[in-house]
């Protein structure tokens, strides 16, 4: 009976001291929210495009997805250079697949929810860079660089 307590003791205690996971959560808390399955998603664009009356416009464009309740949100802050000038924006984007000229295109669709002349479209060229679209989700056909680049 002596070997039994023993033997249940120390299995009791080798499990305390593996109560971590490779996550560094403890079982404790993976067990207590097991149907947690969410994984939150930021990405950081960045670059100068364009602009008609100044110098260009600083571009910080933040994507953050939520895959547990489906939420996309971005946050964007647009300086604009030589007239001391800054607007930020916010709101929620989709995430489309195709335009006219390909349909194999990955569109980020900025204020899907909102008036046609507060969306823009961004193509995703890769998983480092961004090209702003046209409101028809066209290219922009310039020699002036639309692109922002993955920064985080």
């Amino acid at each position: 009976m002596r070997h039994i307590t023993f033997l249940i003791i120390c299995i009791a205690l080798f499990s305390c001291q593996n109560s971590k996971s490779k996550t560094g959560k403890t079982d404790s808390a993976i067990i207590s929210n097991p149907n947690d399955t969410s994984v939150i998603t930021t990405v950081t664009y960045s670059g100068t495009l364009p602009c008609a009356d100044c110098e260009g416009i600083i571009t910080d464009l933040t994507l953050t997805t939520n895959t547990d309740n489906k939420d996309y949100h971005f946050s964007m802050k647009e300086t604009y250079l030589g007239k001391n000038q800054s607007f930020p924006s916010e709101g929620n984007f989709a995430v489309l697949q195709g335009t006219p000229a390909d349909p194999a295109a990955t569109i980020i669709q900025l204020n899907p929810d909102k008036d046609k002349n507060l969306q823009r479209y961004f193509k995703k060229v890769s998983e480092n860079e961004l090209k702003l679209l046209d409101s028809e989700m066209k290219t922009i056909e310039s020699n002036h660089n639309y692109s922002l680049k993955k920064v985080q």
